[in-house]
């Protein structure tokens, strides 16, 4: 396994074009090139909550996807489970009530005071950071958005309020990429920090 990319300290990270039709066949294929390892011979399986995860030997990887609007986010690491996510931001036209809906009361109050031409950006880039670190965590949007709580640091959230067992929040690294406007994402794990690698195939 020498052959695989960066090392334990390192996320690595892919930004390509979704394929309409083949989408997992490409992911297979970035993940078995980058361990080194037969695409034939990936053992890939959802959990209870239905997160795909490696079975056997690769058991000691993780692996996050994320795609929208034709783009797809993928992130593996060695000994850490991760969490992406990716949005291509669209018109919200009831975006501040969706945001009382999922996000914390101080989150929508942020989003309220911000001047509008910036709100739907921000929006959704709350929306990506909150939604790595659920699927870092196994679980789903039903687990509760509002549990993984951000504060405002413009022009960017930081984690602040985690509740249940995503708490403390000052154990989680979040990490927002730097994609090609206008795109938004975020890495999200928790535990030490580490070195993200992100490499854009779209170029």
């Amino acid at each position: 396994m020498s052959a695989m990319p960066g090392s334990r300290s390192t996320i690595d990270c892919w930004l390509a074009r979704w394929p309409a039709r083949d989408g997992w066949d490409w992911v297979r294929a970035t993940l078995g090139s980058a361990l080194a390892v037969d695409v034939a011979a990936l053992s890939i399986v959802r959990d209870e909550r239905g997160k795909p995860q490696f079975t056997g030997a690769l058991r000691e990887w993780h692996f996050s996807l994320s795609h929208s609007g034709g783009w797809a986010l993928l992130a593996l690491a060695q000994d850490q489970p991760v969490g992406v996510d990716l949005e291509s931001p669209r018109p919200r036209r009831r975006l501040l009530a969706l945001a009382q809906r999922f996000f914390t009361a101080a989150e929508t109050n942020v989003l309220r005071e911000l001047p509008e031409a910036e709100r739907l950006h921000a929006f959704y880039a709350l929306w990506t950071a909150k939604e790595a670190v659920l699927k870092a965590a196994g679980v789903g949007i039903s687990y509760g958005l509002a549990k993984a709580g951000m504060a405002w640091r413009g022009p960017g959230w930081v984690v602040d309020q985690f509740a249940d067992a995503l708490a403390p929040a000052a154990a989680w690294q979040l990490q927002r990429l730097d994609l090609p406007a206008p795109l938004l994402g975020h890495l999200a794990w928790r535990g030490p920090q580490r070195l993200v690698q992100l490499i854009d195939t779209t170029r």
